[in-house]
């Protein structure tokens, strides 16, 4: 419920149904998936592939790719695979005045400011996040979880 003295416009998208994941390259260690796609989702399905994206943050099961694009998320393990604006190669953004999508098949470009870096962090006021195209890498062969018990301070 909007306060009555709330003049401004106030938009609501649900991304829910934009949740798959378009295309995996292992050769290059690349995938594009939608925006709507949560971040437990996403790996589960990255699993077979043998592929990880590696983002993980605390709200893993309830966030998604594009809330963490358009967050500038950070995630447990970004000593080893980075934050989100280390990994993502493009992304695709629907505005007012048409779509955002960068051409080019590398992540850096030497020719003046990269737009992603703008797009990272505008929380939807640019535009709404519908694509990422991101780095992923291959699952550890190792998972070790360990934990310290204190019994008194």
């Amino acid at each position: 419920m909007l306060p009555e003295n709330e003049t401004r416009m106030i938009v609501v998208v649900s991304m829910k149904r934009m949740n798959a994941i378009r295309w995996v390259d292992k050769e290059n260690f690349l995938v594009c998936a939608q925006a709507g796609i949560l971040g437990q989702d996403l790996e589960l399905e990255l699993k077979p592939h043998g592929l990880t994206g590696g983002h993980e943050p605390d709200s893993m099961e309830f966030s998604t790719l594009g809330g963490w694009v358009s967050t500038r998320a950070s995630g447990m393990k970004k000593n080893t695979y980075g934050n989100i604006e280390d990994i993502v190669q493009n992304i695709t953004m629907v505005t007012s005045k048409g779509t955002y999508n960068k051409n080019a098949a590398w992540p850096r470009i030497s020719n003046g400011p990269d737009l992603n870096h703008l797009m990272m962090g505008s929380e939807g006021n640019y535009g709404i996040i519908t694509e990422v195209t991101f780095r992923v890498r291959p699952l550890p062969e190792v998972r070790i979880f360990e934990s310290i018990l204190f019994y008194d301070w």
